[in-house]
């Protein structure tokens, strides 16, 4: 059974991986356009006011989480068909939290859209149209989790990433269409962007009703799992304001204040980078969430721990491989990237983002198991202080004269101290070895970053000129020294699976 549920991890990690690359190469290609089309200021603008209103989202994030994780119990606890009560309370709960959030989106977010924020007075018609599409957005994503939460759990991969790259293909036809488009560009933008949402929450829904037949709302209303998933997506609220409106949103908010929108879209650009390339490891975690919950569930217990240990390792090996040559030739993607288009601070904000990511990568696979186990109070609570402390720091900071990438600079020691309690915290509910996690993930994740930065900037420095030619090359040098890297830092049981793996392939083809 655990053979199978290995393929399975692997089937779905490879169509994680088709879609991440396209999905990718659009993105990239379409922020180019966009900031060509709308300007700094403007792509400034529709930063901070599409990422003010996400930052209302946190609520659901936090029940997106809450939901993707009892149906990955449920199902890994009762089987299939279990999940149908956890489908219909999350419909009531979305529902509730959707008209919430518009009520408070259109009372203390446009207030302070219109009386708080640094925007260009000639602006404020087009900033007032964008935030109403933003809420409206908001709206059909909170309604769609029940629909694209049963799909991962369900580990239908292939679909999820059918819709990812259809989502990505419309917002290419945006830009191809938007110079073309008479009127104000920024509010065309943002109107088309909402339309796609729109269509994402109809792919969703259509799909679960077609293929889960079993899931259909019933007026039966479960008060102990409402309770139960009010409960644990109420714990879990803490860390996910920590790091949406904190660390994420309210930094860029706090950026505004102090700099204005051009730094904000600084800002925008260094922040598609880091979750492009988050995105990147972020697959391989998506693949091993459902098993890793549902071996919970089931008590395996040793399963989980071990599936945590190899997803945080593999996550970050995943990162480094593309991670390590964009900063080393940070300069060069930039200017192939936006031509001369580049705002102020971007390279700077683009690295330092980068290496918080690759640290918060690592915390990652703690938070699932701390989700898989629904001890959620003390985590939530320690972690949450600790993130929540990047914002008035970075505050006192700049209130002090310091720069903007001070901000940054802070965020990533605070990340280090993050993960430090996580791990405490971890320890103190499975009794978790802090001495063979170290031993496990730490030790090998040093060993992966260190080696392959030392020859791809050996080889950089050698080579001197940056062209596309000089990028090929750090690539490819990275990547064998970050494989290599990585088999050194594998332990026994792991290499013996590879190598069945090889010899498996190699009588295949022979």
């Amino acid at each position: 059974m655990s053979g199978q549920n290995n393929k399975r991890i692997a089937k779905n990690t490879l169509f994680l991986y088709i879609r991440m690359a396209i999905v990718m190469a659009i993105n990239l290609y379409v922020t180019r356009v966009v900031l060509d089309v709308l300007g700094v200021s403007d792509y400034g603008v529709y930063n901070v006011v599409c990422g003010f209103v996400s930052m209302f989202g946190f609520l659901n994030t936090s029940m997106a989480q809450g939901i993707q994780r009892f149906y990955n119990y449920e199902l890994g606890k009762n089987g299939e068909g279990a999940d149908v009560k956890v489908y219909n309370t999350a419909l009531i709960i979305q529902l509730v939290l959707a008209v919430g959030i518009v009520i408070l989106t259109e009372t203390i977010g446009l207030w302070y859209v219109n009386t708080k924020m640094v925007i260009s007075p000639e602006r404020i018609v087009a900033a007032n149209w964008i935030f109403q599409f933003s809420v409206l957005s908001l709206v059909f994503v909170i309604m769609q989790i029940p629909y694209s939460a049963a799909i991962l759990a369900y580990e239908r991969m292939d679909y999820y990433a059918v819709v990812s790259i259809i989502d990505a293909v419309m917002k290419l036809a945006i830009v191809i269409i938007l110079p073309h488009l008479p009127g104000d560009s920024l509010i065309f933008y943002g109107l088309l962007m909402m339309a796609i949402s729109i269509i994402d929450f109809i792919l969703y829904s259509v799909y679960c009703r077609k293929k889960f037949h079993h899931l259909k709302f019933k007026k039966v209303f479960d008060s102990s799992l409402f309770k139960s998933m009010m409960s644990f997506s109420g714990w879990n609220l803490f860390g996910t304001f920590a790091y949406v409106v904190v660390k994420g949103q309210g930094v860029n908010v706090l950026i505004n204040t102090f700099f204005g929108t051009v730094v904000n879209a600084a800002n925008g650009i260094a922040t598609q980078i880091s979750s492009a390339i988050q995105t990147f490891a972020a697959n391989i975690v998506l693949a091993f969430k459902p098993q890793l919950t549902q071996s919970y569930a089931m008590g395996d217990y040793s399963r989980a721990i071990n599936l945590m240990f190899s997803m945080s390792k593999i996550a970050y090996t995943l990162m480094c491989v593309i991670a390590i040559p964009i900063m080393v030739e940070m300069d060069y993607v930039l200017t192939l990237w936006l031509s001369s288009n580049i705002p102020t601070y971007t390279h700077s904000f683009a690295n330092l983002t980068i290496i918080a990511t690759m640290i918060g990568i690592l915390n990652t696979p703690i938070t699932q198991m701390i989700h898989a186990s629904g001890q959620m109070k003390k985590y939530q609570i320690a972690t949450s202080i600790v993130i929540c402390s990047i914002l008035p720091i970075s505050w006192l900071f700049l209130k002090l004269g310091y720069g903007a990438t001070s901000v940054f600079v802070i965020t990533i020691i605070i990340m280090v101290i993050n993960q430090v309690v996580s791990l405490q915290v971890l320890h103190s509910i499975f009794k978790l070895s802090v001495t063979k996690y170290i031993k496990e993930v730490v030790i090998p994740c040093i060993i992966i970053t260190i080696i392959p930065l030392f020859v791809v900037l050996s080889t950089s420095n050698a080579i001197g000129s940056s062209s596309i030619w000089t990028f090929i090359v750090v690539t490819i040098v990275n990547l064998l020294a970050v494989g290599i890297s990585f088999y050194l830092t594998l332990n026994s049981a792991e290499k013996q699976i590879i190598q069945s793996y090889i010899v498996k392939i190699k009588n295949k083809i022979c």
